[in-house]
């Protein structure tokens, strides 16, 4: 069983009795880390073994071509970086039974962004990682929640499409891996926030307004249970389940808190245990929060930290932290944190009882690596001469390595008669404001001499089976350092080991792509018998296999692959950390090509595919084309190349996949894809979808640009204000576009992009506004609503200014002329909540007047339509594609949805 020396001890912060901070036993302590990190603390985890897991791939880098994770030892001080196959960015990740994390989803493209079908498991024990079977479907910003039977479900995410949610719910089990899709008859946001309830149902309590119930027994969703007070999206909010404890009956409670851009301080609370479960308001957080994390205390208290109140804006961050007292109800002081930390924070409860606070990455390639520990103000005290000293713990000896469900087990302690609670506390796994595992299970328990005689958990509704830190409370609310205890459905049983007799133990194997590698295997139960042994392999053919002894399994690709062994035994539990072999796959010594059509072309008519085998090889060679996954084209020959014609007529217009397999005589393969675009129309179009009409633009903007309809390469122009912004040349139907908006006069300016292909030229123009703010000039804009939106009953006007003097600004704002507020504040932005039913459904012109405290001013206009015509209505405008424009290929449509309706 790992014991975690005391956090503080190892750090060089004072464990000793001695003064502390003068407020340290009111509102604890913080210190930042005399070392830093090595690398962006994207996603992380708290493992068994008291060490931590980072996972963060590109590390929100798009530049970054190697991916990396790493592993943090609060114990040593020190991190172990490792280099990954796969870009990790913004997956899911939770806790197996077995203790392993399970990681879902990550980036396969940047800006869009588009997600990953891939899952991997990191083994805390052998500190690597291995890939299982893919999900059905991409998912970048996914969600994981471990269930009672010991399964996880996932759901959410981008797909590989860019900005469209995957709708499915999928279910992994070690032994068996990936389910069917369930689709939810509901679009969920991004990271959505899912808790399992005592009734073994998952509740869905965010981001967005409403509230629905999951049944992993049908598959299915509830329609709306309930709808927050709080009308808008928390983006980046937070939510919690609150402790479950048996002398209240498990009941289940969860609190949302903070999110949306301005921030709100606001939470709310929600007692799914009632006849009708209903949002209920909080007092507020001492300040507002977007990026904000929130972690459960050993004592069930809530720790609200870290955001700001404008989204990835450290002039506004929140730096003081917030203490949550679920049995009153109210907020207390929980000091104040040394370093804004924005999106890609996180926060992380350890075995000694301390809050670990990483990360701020404001923009892409820019991070904070300073590390900061919390130390609660439970863990000070008091001495005879009024000062502040480390407060006496208690110390568990020992507890049992396993336990299972409603049972009695003993935890060894001196402190015996003076503990006050026991608690189970799942380790966290926190990302994007939210921590996917956090659970805290108070247990009934009586105390004899030197002994607590503890009941586990009723069930693995309350506890899902899995690794839990077990800590004592003393009667002044000291915790211990915590042990780790698996919870599990058979406490007693041994579980099985996989054993990979073939390729000859220990020994990975390096071959060309296209070869073969024989696997067999076996499996031992020392109490039991192995039921299934379960094969993975990862980038070969087959892909898995349920039999001892696969065979040969063909790599065609090159590439490094870890293929396992999942050992099963027949009361259900799995090998706990799997064997494994590593398969590097070198390229073979000739490589395959297309030579025609070009990649991103634009085709129609037949097409002639040509095909090339170039740099070696032994003839003769077979060249297999497919087509979207159909063959269509197969011959052996002696020669270096082949062609096919394709009647491009036979599939529909857009993006169509070509893949080149080419094998050797002598067995060897290399492959080639190809992605091309069919249009039969002939015309070429043009759609410009980023930055969208009318938004305010500010710094650098990437343009996305898309084109269909005639072949490239494509020549592109971006222009605005009359000047030549960008110029470059690509075969991409697709292209992101830099653009220094402070080399464009501030204002309303008309972007214009230009692309030319070899016989063609079309284009497309947007209207946006630029606002770059210069020192020492003074700038007004409003932030919300968009330029030309519609809007109906109370809208907020957000407004902003830059450049001014230290000091208060005044805001003043007019509607058509009139003034309807004049705030002084010392901020950079305000708002006005508009009740525009006092207003004619028209068109209507927003004025805003900026003073500051030197006396510059500054103004900004905006001119929004007011419908409030059908009352309850939801208002929606359509602003690309515009009205009349022919279309083809993928069109992006832009789509604004007024935030005051309902």
């Amino acid at each position: 069983m790992f014991v975690l020396a005391t956090l503080a001890a190892s750090l060089g912060v004072a464990a000793t009795p001695g003064v502390a901070g003068a407020q340290a036993s009111v509102a604890g302590e913080w210190k930042l880390l005399p070392y830093r990190t090595p690398i962006n603390p994207i996603h992380v985890g708290l493992l068994r073994t008291g060490k931590v897991l980072i996972a963060s791939g590109s590390e929100n880098d798009p530049t970054h071509t190697t991916y990396r994770a790493a592993v943090w030892d609060p114990g040593a001080g020190s991190f172990s970086v490792q280099t990954i196959p796969w870009d990790l960015f913004c997956n899911a990740m939770s806790f197996l039974p077995d203790g392993r994390v399970l990681i879902t989803g990550g980036s396969l493209q940047y800006n869009p962004f588009r997600g990953l079908r891939t899952t991997t498991i990191f083994d805390p024990a052998a500190e690597n990682f291995i890939q299982v079977q893919d999900m059905a479907r991409g998912r970048w910003y996914p969600s994981t929640a471990a269930l009672s039977d010991g399964k996880t479900m996932t759901f959410s995410g981008w797909l590989e499409t860019a900005g469209v949610p995957n709708q499915a719910v999928e279910l992994y089990d070690v032994p068996t891996g990936w389910s069917p899709e369930f689709m939810a008859p509901w679009t969920p946001p991004l990271y959505p926030w899912l808790h399992l309830l005592p009734n073994g149902k998952v509740f869905f309590s965010g981001s967005a307004p409403d509230s629905r119930l999951f049944d992993p027994a049908t598959k299915t969703w509830t329609a709306s249970m309930a709808r927050t007070i709080y009308a808008r999206d928390r983006r980046y909010g937070s939510s919690v389940l609150l402790p479950l404890r048996p002398e209240e009956g498990y009941r289940a409670r969860v609190m949302i808190m903070g999110g949306n851009n301005p921030a709100t301080a606001t939470a709310e609370i929600i007692a799914l245990s009632a006849g009708t479960p209903a949002w209920r308001a909080l007092p507020p957080m001492s300040a507002p929060r977007i990026e904000m994390n929130a972690v459960i205390l050993p004592t069930g208290k809530i720790l609200a930290l870290g955001g700001s109140a404008v989204d990835n804006d450290a002039s506004t961050a929140s730096l003081g932290a917030d203490l949550f007292d679920p049995a009153t109800e109210t907020w207390s002081s929980a000091g104040r944190a040394a370093v804004p930390r924005l999106y890609h924070s996180v926060a992380l409860l350890l075995p000694d009882a301390t809050v670990w606070v990483a990360g701020s990455n404001p923009f892409q390639g820019a991070w904070d690596n300073r590390l900061e520990i919390y130390s609660p103000a439970y863990l000070f005290t008091t001495d005879a001469n009024g000062n502040v000293v480390r407060a006496p713990r208690p110390t568990i000896t020992s507890v049992p390595a396993r336990v299972g469900y409603d049972a009695s087990f003993q935890v060894q302690t001196p402190n015996a008669a003076n503990i006050a609670s026991v608690a189970l506390v799942r380790p966290g796994s926190s990302t994007h404001a939210f921590d996917f595992d956090q659970r805290l299970v108070d247990l009934n328990f009586t105390a004899g001499s030197g002994v607590l005689t503890v009941t586990s958990p009723p069930n693995s509704n309350i506890a899902p089976p899995g690794y839990y830190m077990v800590f004592l409370v003393d009667k002044k609310g000291v915790p211990s350092i915590a042990k780790f205890v698996q919870v599990s459905f058979n406490p007693t049983n041994q579980p099985p080991r996989g054993m990979i007799l073939n390729p000859t133990p220990t020994t990975d194997v390096t071959i060309k792509a296209g070869q073969s590698v024989t696997f067999s295997g076996d499996g031992t139960d020392a109490d039991g018998s192995v039921a299934t042994l379960s094969w993975v392999f990862p980038g070969g053919a087959p892909a898995t296999s349920k039999v001892p002894t696969p065979g040969e399994v063909t790599f065609p690709t090159p590439g490094t692959y870890i293929v396992s062994l999942t050992a099963t035994d027949n009361l259900g539990d799995n090998d706990p950390s799997p064997p494994t072999r590593t398969i590097t796959v070198q390229a073979p010594v000739f490589s395959a090509s297309f030579t025609n059509p070009p990649a991103g072309a634009t085709v129609n008519g037949t097409q002639t595919v040509a095909m090339a085998v170039s740099g070696g090889g032994t003839p003769n060679f077979t060249y297999r084309l497919k087509i979207d996954g159909t063959e269509v084209f197969t011959t052996t020959t002696p020669d270096t190349s082949a062609t096919y014609n394709w009647n491009t007529t036979t599939v529909p217009n857009g993006a169509h996949t070509l893949t080149l397999t080419v094998t050797d005589a002598t067995g060897q393969t290399s492959t080639a894809t190809r992605t091309v675009s069919v249009s039969q129309t002939g015309a070429i179009t043009v759609a410009l979808t980023t930055p969208t009409p009318g938004q305010t633009v500010s710094g650098t903007t990437w343009v996305n640009v898309w084109v269909s309809g005639a072949a490239g390469p494509y020549n592109f122009t971006l222009k605005a204000a009359g000047t030549t912004l960008w110029t470059e040349s690509s075969p991409d139907t697709h292209v992101t576009l830099p653009w220094d908006t402070t080399k464009t006069p501030n204002g309303p300016q008309t972007l214009t992009v230009t692309v030319q292909s070899s016989i063609r030229t079309g284009s497309a123009s947007v209207d946006v506004t630029v606002q770059n703010g210069e020192t020492g000039k003074l700038t007004a804009s409003f932030t919300s609503p968009p330029a030309d939106a519609i809007v109906s009953d109370t809208t907020t006007v957000g407004m902003a200014a830059s450049g001014a003097a230290p000091g208060n600004i005044t805001y003043k704002l007019a509607i058509d002329g009139a003034v309807v507020s004049v705030q002084t504040i010392a901020a950079t932005s305000a708002s006005y909540a508009w009740d525009t039913r006092t207003y004619s459904d028209a068109a209507h012109t927003l004025t805003l007047t900026v003073t500051d405290s030197a006396g510059a001013v500054a103004t900004a206009t905006r001119t929004v339509t007011v419908n409030n015509g059908a009352t309850g209505s939801l208002t929606v405008a359509l602003t690309t594609p515009r009205p009349g424009e022919t279309v083809s290929g993928t069109v992006w449509a832009n789509v604004w949805v007024n935030p005051g309706g309902t």
